[in-house]
């Protein structure tokens, strides 16, 4: 298990901090399938331009208008996504303070490992995107997925996913992670 320098097991570590064995990426025959598949219903979804010239298309996914490039991941998230209980997802709409938010989760998450009077702190050092992974992101790719996999509990994860999108086995109810979810009106 990969550790940052400094860190130790009372809050979760900087992403960026985690390095990832290649020898955790494998399955690349059943890579290529699911990807192949997935790739298959995302071109079946529904299709619609943007008003706006030079947007990507929009496609229908689970009752949710989404720009065609976060759909593919969206659905390699929501079907292998497997949550810790300690797991954290910060959901929030685009522009809704979730930089602020994904700031406070991890300082308050971390405040053992990272006192704040600590010249070490990550915030220092990181941008809050370092410190917290966007999980649309982590399943585009499989060593996206290994490296989330890496992270020491608790972990701390940020999406942009609709809340009712969020994988069900990490939704609320679920039996899964804590989700905060930020809007604004």
């Amino acid at each position: 298990m990969a550790t940052a320098p400094g860190a130790s097991l009372l809050g979760p570590i900087p992403f960026a901090d985690v390095e990832v064995d290649s020898g955790l990426v494998s399955g690349v025959p059943v890579q290529l399938a699911e990807e192949n598949a997935d790739a298959d219903l995302v071109s079946a979804l529904p299709s619609a331009p943007r008003p706006n010239n030079g947007l990507p298309n929009l496609r229908f996914y689970e009752g949710f208008w989404l720009p065609e490039w976060p759909v593919p991941a969206a659905v390699a998230l929501q079907r292998r996504f497997e949550p810790r209980r300690d797991d954290v997802i910060v959901a929030s709409f685009p522009k809704c303070g979730t930089t602020w938010v994904n700031a406070l989760t991890f300082a308050t998450m971390a405040r053992r490992a990272y006192p704040a009077v600590g010249a070490g702190h990550p915030l220092l050092r990181l941008n809050p995107h370092q410190c917290i992974p966007f999980l649309e992101g982590l399943f585009v790719s499989r060593r996206g997925e290994a490296k989330l996999e890496a992270l020491p509990s608790p972990r701390v994860m940020n999406t942009h996913m609709p809340l009712a999108m969020i994988p069900r086995a990490a939704a609320p109810g679920g039996g899964g992670c804590k989700v905060v979810y930020i809007c604004r009106q």
